[in-house]
């Protein structure tokens, strides 16, 4: 028996039936860079077919999401990290918790904002409104950066809650200087990271220094 790998192939033929074709080790490889290739080709494509469509989202939420920075003295690049890592710059998203829009508000959050901070009049569903939205959203984040001092812990509590964050704080373990160093719930210490991490990119891409 041949020591070279083979593989078997059938096809049918009209007039004798199914034959065999049999292939051998660079046959196989080839065959296998071919479909890795292809794999590749059209993993590539659509990951540039999500960041153009992102790109495209991002660009309709920039004026107010500088506005709002503005307003609230909230760094511009934090401002569009929180939306992507909350919502990916989808205005009309409601997660399994029920928070809503742009920025991910929680119904109460938005409807206590609305009649004690702002005291404006306003539909429920105004929480979806993309300006309305960022606005709310970002002071917010400016209130829990007033509160907890620093962004690292201000972003902790914008996805864990303020109320379990101060609690972080008076572990030892956790926050051992007063400052907090350790996040315990994974979903919020990766929430933190990949809004830090888009926090520099939109540094960088709009070329705004600290």
């Amino acid at each position: 028996m041949p020591s070279r790998l083979r593989s078997v192939c059938f096809w049918k033929n009209p007039k004798w039936g199914y034959r065999v074709k049999t292939y051998g080790r660079k046959h196989i490889a080839t065959i296998l860079a071919i479909f890795l290739s292809l794999a590749l080709v059209s993993l590539c494509l659509a990951q540039c077919t999500a960041e153009s469509r992102r790109e495209k989202r991002e660009q309709k939420y920039l004026e107010a999401a500088r506005l709002a920075a503005a307003e609230f003295d909230v760094p511009f690049p934090l401002v569009l990290a929180v939306i992507r890592t909350e919502s990916d710059f989808l205005p009309d998203v409601v997660s399994d918790a029920g928070a809503c829009g742009l920025m991910q508000l929680m119904p109460d959050t938005y409807r206590y904002l609305r009649d004690e901070t702002f005291c404006e009049e306003r539909s429920d569903n105004a929480i979806f409104d993309p300006a309305v939205n960022i606005r709310y959203g970002t002071y917010y984040l400016s209130y829990l950066f007033g509160k907890f001092g620093n962004w690292f812990t201000a972003l902790a509590a914008y996805n864990a809650g303020e109320g379990r964050v101060a609690d972080w704080l008076t572990d030892t373990e956790l926050s051992p200087d007063g400052r907090l160093k350790t996040i315990p719930f994974p979903e919020t210490a990766s929430y933190v990271e990949k809004a830090l991490d888009a926090y520099s990119a939109y540094r960088q891409k709009y070329q705004i220094t600290p």
